[in-house]
């Protein structure tokens, strides 16, 4: 069975297309256009008020639902990506918090096992580990006595899943930072700076041997300071400073002010920043106390009025959005839709390596995509050809 989805503009998100078409047939894009072609065996959908554009890629989510990936179990994994797939999500990197090196290691086998799993909901395209190579003065919701200093050991260890592990978070300025950094990026794993305290120096050290991205901008990373009468860049200027580096926003109207997403938008530019939920497990739940990672080990978080907090209430703890509320609120911010979907999509998939099949609705591309309607509510999420989350008729 082939799709035919006609809404009222297609976003590509290169460009619009006013009363567009989108077929899908085996599970890609086979058409987008103007026209659909009548054809036995095409089911048309159509959203004549509504707009279509490429799923989201969420390259920083921790869970949903009430499941984490800490979790380590596979009915965890299908939970989130169900969850998610309400927000418009199509793929998306599981996260995983800092925890003990044996636990990480199973999470990273069930990671393996579910990839690639025809599942209903987003597609996991692998891992990004935010930790354990953090700066303990700098560990925000991640427990400081899981951290570890990047050996040697550590790091070809984690290379042993560099078919799962896509993504790693680190702190540069850590002994050995500047070598995992090499190690990892030659590896193929992206490699951002987050919840570090480095100087411009080791940042563009890092920069030189591979890192090419900031893990949610402006939260947990160091600030200008002063190195004799000297007021030198911290991580966060010099992220801003480098121009090769990208960086990833948590807009959901807490961990980031207006006036500083728009400090990121003027500095980078749409095409270098993207935006994440860096969602934790209370996504989708009622408020109340939640583990931030396995139940196992994890420190507790308190969620009131769906925000996310430490146990002593002293600092954010994640998330519990989905993408479309990040899309919502930029929008709601005056950014063009046009570009914060591309936030979404299209810089994503080419931040991670997969713009050849994802992030745009083009002949031959995987067919996920997201119908989103008037107040940019999620009418439709299709995962490769598959219809995995439909809107309920009130």
């Amino acid at each position: 069975m082939s799709l035919a989805i006609r809404v009222r503009r297609v976003y590509t998100p290169d460009m619009a297309i006013e009363d567009g078409v989108v077929v899908l047939r085996d599970g890609r894009v086979s058409y987008v256009g103007r026209r659909v072609e009548e054809a036995d065996g095409v089911e048309l959908l159509d959203f004549p008020d509504c707009v279509c554009a490429p799923g989201f890629i969420d390259l920083h989510v921790h869970g949903g639902g009430g499941c984490d990936f800490a979790d380590g179990e596979p009915d965890a994994f299908r939970t989130i990506c169900r969850y998610h797939a309400t927000g418009g999500t199509t793929s998306l990197l599981a996260t995983i918090w800092s925890s003990p090196i044996d636990h990480t290691f199973k999470v990273l086998e069930t990671s393996r096992r579910c990839m690639g799993e025809a599942g209903r909901g987003a597609e996991l395209l692998g891992v990004h580990l935010e930790g354990p190579f953090l700066n303990p003065e700098k560990h925000g919701a991640h427990s400081a006595e899981y951290l570890k200093t990047p050996s040697r050991e550590f790091v070809e260890a984690f290379l042993e899943y560099v078919d799962v592990v896509k993504r790693v978070t680190l702190a540069p300025e850590l002994e050995g930072g500047v070598e995992a950094v090499k190690a990892f990026s030659s590896s193929g794993v992206m490699v951002s700076i987050g919840h570090s305290t480095a100087p411009y120096d080791v940042v563009e050290e890092a920069y030189s041997a591979g890192l090419s991205h900031a893990t949610h901008l402006y939260n947990a990373l160091g600030t200008a300071f002063k190195r004799g009468v000297y007021r030198i860049p911290g991580a966060l200027e010099s992220v801003l400073a480098l121009d090769g580096i990208t960086g990833e926003l948590i807009a959901d109207g807490v961990h980031v002010h207006p006036a500083l997403i728009e400090v990121a938008v003027k500095v980078k530019g749409y095409e270098k920043l993207c935006l994440v939920t860096d969602a934790m497990r209370a996504a989708g739940m009622p408020d109340g106390v939640y583990k931030l990672g396995s139940p196992l080990y994890a420190p507790d978080a308190v969620v009131k009025n769906g925000i996310s907090y430490t146990r002593d209430m002293k600092a954010l703890a994640s998330t519990t959005i989905r993408m479309i509320d990040a899309v919502k609120f930029m929008v709601r911010l005056g950014h063009p839709l046009k570009r914060v979907l591309s936030m979404v999509s299209s810089v994503p998939a080419r931040l991670i390596g997969v713009s050849r099949r994802k992030g745009c609705l083009r002949p031959g591309f995987d067919g996920d995509l997201v119908v989103l309607d008037e107040r940019l509510d999620v009418m439709l999420t299709v995962v490769k050809g598959q219809v995995v989350y439909r809107k309920p008729t009130s």
